[in-house]
């Protein structure tokens, strides 16, 4: 059995779960026990084809192989056999009880829909609104959440959706719950929002310059009378519970950003967006599979602005505690980095590899849906199962986990 875990070091060859193990061997040798008659002997009862993948391990020194076939055994817990498989990960197992603080303009659609298709495909109950957006001006109450009579008084597994952070509430309906967010540099951030919400259409300004130098060269002027206009400063701050008073009071700063470092079990950092998903990928124990991604979208040309140095020194001036923000869970993100250990770059080179993969195999890179003028969303050129469930977004998620949740909870 090492043998078999050495062909893949990067795949995951054991699961203990509700008694069962999971090996994932090459198809080929599957054949060759079948024939020599071992595998009665063992008492592997069923043979499920995995996704088609010319999967390498990290280290090249092996060729890839394909399909795969995963064997798994049935009850263990009269077995005294001692047979065990060699892993190069700790055993664990998955933690599914998941709140995900969306913040806007940072990869959050991208990163809610990763957590979203892990929940829905394996029948876990989700905090589910009327929309996908549970609270937005105010912080999140159990009171925007649907009915579910049929799960009486249960708690729940997973919110995804937008809700701005509020530990006691949330806590309640999910309780003992990994907590988990993102952050975008601030003034990548706030030009993010600034052009895909259209805030700039209230914005009066002189020819020469664009509406985001307009708002910048006088903030307090236009503050309040932009659309979305919580976002338009310390907007990630206010995803994550705290109030605009709040903005200029250093003392509340500090101790804002540092209950959230006691309270948040891990920070994504959206420039280093691979590298957050292999930290998560470890912190949830889940599979390389569970964290593939495809782009929600990318923000259309005619919904940016350029920024100058000097632009981008008044943002971060007018975004002072999302600055601190950052730059706190930034230095605590690579913490978590060295933390890791020394595989770290030949997991994240090998998700990446896997990655890239199913981007070449699922979406046509010569056309782009450019039904929204605010973004261009990629297209599949081949509707499989797999690549249809990677790349549906948020919004076409949420829909299909209200139906679900309604029908069996309702």
């Amino acid at each position: 059995m090492s043998y078999l875990a050495n062909m893949v070091p990067q795949t995951k060859t054991i699961c203990l779960q509700s008694k069962r193990i999971i090996v994932v061997i090459p198809l080929s040798l599957y054949v060759i026990l079948a024939i020599l008659g071992l595998l009665n002997q063992v008492n592997l009862p069923r043979l499920k084809p995995l996704y088609k993948s010319n999967v390498r391990s990290a280290t090249g020194l092996y060729r890839s192989f394909a399909p795969l076939a995963e064997l798994e055994w049935g009850d263990m817990s009269n077995n005294n056999s001692n047979t065990s498989v060699s892993t190069h990960e700790p055993e664990c197992s998955p933690k599914q009880k998941i709140v995900f603080i969306k913040t806007h303009k940072t990869a959050s659609t991208t990163t809610a829909s990763i957590f979203e298709r892990y929940g829905y495909y394996r029948n876990l109950t989700f905090v589910t609104g009327k929309r996908h957006v549970l609270s937005f001006a105010g912080k999140f109450n159990r009171k925007n959440v649907l009915p579910f009579p049929k799960m009486k008084k249960k708690t729940f597994d997973i919110l995804a959706n937008h809700a701005r952070y509020d530990r006691k509430e949330m806590s309640l309906l999910i309780p003992n719950a990994v907590y988990i967010t993102i952050l975008r540099k601030p003034e990548e951030q706030l030009e993010s929002a600034f052009g895909y919400f259209e805030m700039y259409k209230t914005i009066n300004k002189t020819d020469g310059e664009t509406p985001l130098e307009a708002y910048m060269n006088d903030p307090k002027k236009y503050w309040k009378k932009l659309k979305m206009w919580q976002l338009s400063r310390n907007g990630q701050l206010f995803d994550l519970g705290f109030e605009h008073e709040f903005d200029e009071d250093g003392v509340k700063l500090e101790g804002a950003i540092q209950d959230l470092d006691e309270e948040l079990d891990l920070v994504l950092i959206s420039e280093y967006y691979d590298e957050s998903l292999i930290l998560l990928r470890k912190l949830l124990c889940w599979d390389y599979e569970d964290i593939l991604y495809i782009s929600a979208g990318v923000r259309s040309s005619s919904h940016r602005f350029q920024k100058s140095d000097e632009l981008i020194a008044k943002i971060k001036k007018w975004n002072h505690g999302d600055v601190l923000l950052y730059d706190h869970f930034n230095r605590t993100f690579w913490k978590k980095v060295d933390a890791y250990g020394k595989d770290f770059q030949r997991d994240l080179n090998f998700f990446r590899r896997l990655n890239q993969e199913v981007f070449d195999q699922c979406i046509d890179s010569k056309k782009l849906d450019r039904k929204d003028t605010r973004e261009d969303k990629f297209v599949l050129k081949n509707n499989t199962e797999r690549c249809t469930r990677i790349l549906r977004a948020d919004i076409g998620y949420t829909k299909l986990i209200r139906t679900y949740m309604k029908r069996k909870y309702g």
